[in-house]
């Protein structure tokens, strides 16, 4: 875009937008339906520019700005890593210890609710 515009006045604004409304009625009786779509995009590049300006300002704020959310607690994150790291130890420990079977399954199983728990709980 060319930096800052002037604002231009109303019939200017209705003639480009004249001429976006022309290129698209003609976009569906085109022979060459890329040179017409080729078109379309010109006029409608050239509206955006010459009402951009006006329609800049009328913008709302986003609703949610990630960027004023302050950094995560450093001892949540080290909570996490511990209890996550403890749960995947107690887990090959037990596959070791205990040969397969029922046992091995519970005890794996109880081992990662504990830990869902825990870290539900921070």
């Amino acid at each position: 875009m060319s930096g800052e515009q002037s604002p231009q006045s109303r019939a200017d604004r209705e003639a480009r937008r004249a001429v976006l409304q022309d290129a698209l009625q003609d976009l569906s009786d085109a022979r060459d339906p890329d040179r017409a779509a080729a078109d379309v995009m010109r006029a409608l590049d050239a509206y955006m520019e010459s009402n951009l300006p006006a329609v800049a300002g009328l913008r709302e704020p986003p609703v949610t700005d990630f960027d004023r959310q302050g950094p995560r607690d450093p001892a949540v994150r080290w909570a996490s890593v511990a209890v996550l790291g403890g749960a995947v130890v107690s887990t090959i420990i037990v596959a070791i210890l205990l040969a397969g079977g029922w046992s091995a399954g519970l005890a794996i199983i109880a081992i990662w609710v504990v830990a869902a728990l825990v870290l539900m709980s921070t």
